[in-house]
């Protein structure tokens, strides 16, 4: 089978779903701000003013939304869905200032608001998590008190990260060997109409395809790549040397193919490399519990991961959603309280008892982290937020550094989140 066969056999999904997730959500939530019966296409329309007086610089908000627009982010159904959200939300906060758009996202970077509020206004604005779950942020390893660089699981126990890494690629260069091409685990059609695919192949014998690249015999091409744009993807042959070169030195996207056949035979298909991951997740498991609760103890960064280190307060709003079990999930919006001393409200968080490890499926870590507000005395024993975080490799496994991510908060109202009802 040629390489240009192959490479146009299984599609794989690699939509930028974040990407379109907050482009609907965050925008079409601000023009609900502007009007309920707001549209994207008259916001687009630089002829058409009337929204101007109601956004904060609407020039970089219609160029930022023309951008995302262009990128085919824009799902009518969901964008008008939240057009009416936001004008909902509106009612209830009762603001009546102008509104700008963050666009970017924050990361761990500015402030928290997606839909912005003007300066002189009491809150900063309202930051949207657009399904179920309080998401507060992905932040940095470093912000968790770990002093690493590059891969964190590769800096702290590095034989043992080279140890499964190495049976991971070793059983995929055998597989391909065999025949087989290993590709990724979805077979779905990327969400910007592109079907792409990562695999790879086994070279048997010299070849040549129509662009002239040149495929050795004993080579393994690999074709890898990120984002939309198939244009950025490659198609490049290595040999068996430079790969274990490569996965020695770090991780990179041509190593993308190795961790998605990985996420499919975790189930059982590869108990070698699995057992290399449990020695490794239960030596670093160890040292994460020592270093988190380190740096957790300090009341600032507590505040700081729970993104409760703003001068202003602001909105938190969720949607309705629904649980993987079928259960409806009410919608919630939250007022965060800031630490201005205007707002006359007293937050001081304090670790409510050790963080806990709890083991998931995949590649993943996940700890709980119990948080009390100790401002006005020790609270009830029960009387604590918890906070899920976990270190993954968010952006694919063996292709990226793993993140870190504040992935849930439950008893936010113990940490004078106020719920603002209908």
């Amino acid at each position: 089978m040629r390489a240009k066969e192959f490479l146009s056999e299984r599609p794989i999904e690699e939509g930028d779903a974040s990407g379109s997730t907050q482009f609907n959500s965050e925008l079409g939530c601000m023009l609900g701000f502007v009007g309920a019966d707001a549209t994207l296409e008259n916001l687009l329309n630089p002829k058409f003013k009337k929204y101007n007086t109601k956004i904060i610089k609407p020039n970089e908000v219609r160029a930022q939304a023309q951008l995302g627009y262009d990128q085919g982010l824009y799902i009518p159904e969901n964008f008008n869905a939240w057009v009416k959200l936001g004008a909902a939300i509106k009612s209830k906060t009762k603001y009546k200032g102008k509104v700008g758009w963050d666009g970017t996202g924050q990361g761990n970077q500015g402030g928290v608001a997606d839909v912005v509020f003007e300066d002189g206004a009491t809150h900063s604005g309202i930051s949207i998590k657009e399904t179920s779950g309080i998401t507060l942020t992905n932040t940095s390893p470093k912000e968790l008190g770990f002093d690493y660089t590059g891969d964190i699981f590769k800096s702290y126990f590095e034989k043992y990260w080279l140890e499964w890494k190495q049976a991971v690629v070793d059983r995929v260069l055998e597989l391909a060997q065999s025949g087989r091409v290993i590709g990724a685990p979805s077979d779905k059609k990327s969400q910007t109409g592109n079907d792409k695919i990562r695999a790879i192949q086994y070279n048997h014998k010299d070849h040549t395809d129509e662009a002239g690249n040149v495929y050795e015999e004993g080579t393994y091409t690999i074709w890898y790549g990120k984002g939309p744009d198939i244009k950025t993807w490659k198609r490049e042959a290595f040999d068996e040397d430079a790969i274990n070169k490569a996965i020695k030195a770090g991780n990179s996207l041509m190593q993308r193919v190795f961790g998605d056949w990985y996420q499919t035979a975790i189930a059982g298909a590869e108990p070698k490399a699995i057992e290399y991951q449990e020695k490794l997740f239960t030596a670093f498991t160890d040292k994460a519990l020592e270093e988190m609760s380190k740096a957790l103890a300090k009341p600032k960064a507590l505040s700081k991961l729970l993104q409760m280190s703003e001068e202003k307060p602001y909105y938190y709003y969720m949607p309705e959603s629904k649980t993987k079990g079928g259960k409806i999930k009410p919608e919630k919006l939250y007022e965060v309280p800031g630490t201005g001393g205007s707002t006359g409200i007293n937050v001081n968080l304090k670790l409510a008892g050790p963080i806990e490890y709890k083991q998931v499926k995949g590649t993943g870590q996940k700890y709980h982290v119990k948080v009390w507000n100790v401002a006005d005395g020790t609270p009830d024993p029960d009387a604590f937020a918890i906070v899920t975080l976990y270190i993954r490799y968010a952006n694919g496994l063996f292709a990226e550094n793993p993140t870190a991510r504040v992935q849930e908060l439950k008893g936010a109202e113990h940490l004078l989140w106020s719920s603002i009802e209908n």
